[in-house]
């Protein structure tokens, strides 16, 4: 996760990770059998790490506008806090768009994952009378899941260039 947050997919070996994890260079490639399983891994131990272990217990007994409104506050905190994990999920995140295409289906699988859970949240909204019944949930989970990953890559780029606890009281 380090080694592909520092440097990125592409740059990134499988003997490189298998050294700096203090293991032989071969173990990581009979572990995972190809970077392309070893992201799929990754991808899933980031989004089990944030649905599962963050999202989850901050949603209980909340639903509707209150759950959209604490899935926004807790993506935004968790992607600063999770450090390389973080920033490793967005380099292979970048990288799957068309540098990799190995590895494209898995963050396809992700971000839709991501959307339809936005998805249904709004749609609860709705239900409840706290979202417009003349919201487009589809298309507000499009703009909403836009929103926390703009800001990540912007937060990315340039960490000190705005207040991002700011960015996530505006939002």
């Amino acid at each position: 996760t380090q080694l592909i947050a520092e440097q990125g997919f592409s740059r990134t070996t499988l003997a490189q990770i298998g050294e700096k994890a203090g293991y032989s260079r071969g173990l990581v490639n009979e572990r995972f059998g190809s970077k392309g399983e070893l992201v799929r891994v990754l991808a899933d131990e980031f989004q089990t790490h944030f649905a599962h272990d963050r999202l989850e217990p901050a949603l209980v007994h909340r639903h509707g506008l209150d759950a959209l409104l604490v899935t926004i506050d807790t993506y935004l905190p968790f992607l600063v806090r999770s450090e390389s994990l973080g920033r490793a999920y967005y380099e292979l995140l970048g990288e799957s768009i068309g540098l990799v295409p190995e590895i494209h289906a898995t963050f396809v699988d992700a971000d839709r994952a991501l959307r339809a859970g936005v998805e249904q949240t709004i749609r609860s909204g709705v239900r409840a009378g706290e979202i417009p019944k003349d919201v487009d949930p589809g298309a507000f989970a499009v703009f909403i899941v836009a929103l926390l990953r703009g800001t990540v890559l912007q937060w990315l780029l340039d960490a000190s260039g705005f207040d991002l606890d700011a960015v996530r009281a505006e939002i």
